[in-house]
């Protein structure tokens, strides 16, 4: 088999990479307790009308979970199989994705450039 000498995301013609062509991406949460299927965090992630996007199930051995943020899509932790390409290419902590939930979730239903202020504004002109 002959070797690609580019990355799939790679334009030889610009002679850089092209952000569309990268693999979506998600967090990936590890933490002792995500060994438990029961865990807390997996009746929040439940609670926030987060999905189940795999077809396999919950490993014991396995205390880290891909989350997808922008589609509430999560997949429990597979023994050698990277789902997702993660973001950051390293996990996070609990902690550290409710403080990026946090901000996500403060914009939601916003336009993608829209702020809180900006939506404040545009309602007080109509």
């Amino acid at each position: 088999m002959q070797k690609v000498k580019y990355a799939y995301y790679f334009n030889k013609d610009l002679g850089k990479p092209i952000i569309s062509r990268i693999k979506p991406e998600a967090f990936v949460v590890k933490d002792s307790s995500l060994s438990d299927m029961d865990a807390p965090f997996y009746q929040w992630l439940k609670k926030n009308n987060f999905q189940h996007a795999w077809y396999k199930g919950h490993y014991d051995s396995c205390p880290w979970v891909f989350i997808n943020i922008t589609h509430k899509l999560y997949a429990y932790g597979m023994p050698g199989i990277e789902i997702i390409k993660p973001i950051g290419d390293h996990a996070i902590t609990i902690d550290e994705f409710m403080q990026i939930y946090k901000i996500y979730d403060k914009y939601m239903g916003l336009n993608t450039l829209e702020f809180e202020e900006d939506k404040v504004r545009r309602e007080q002109e109509e």
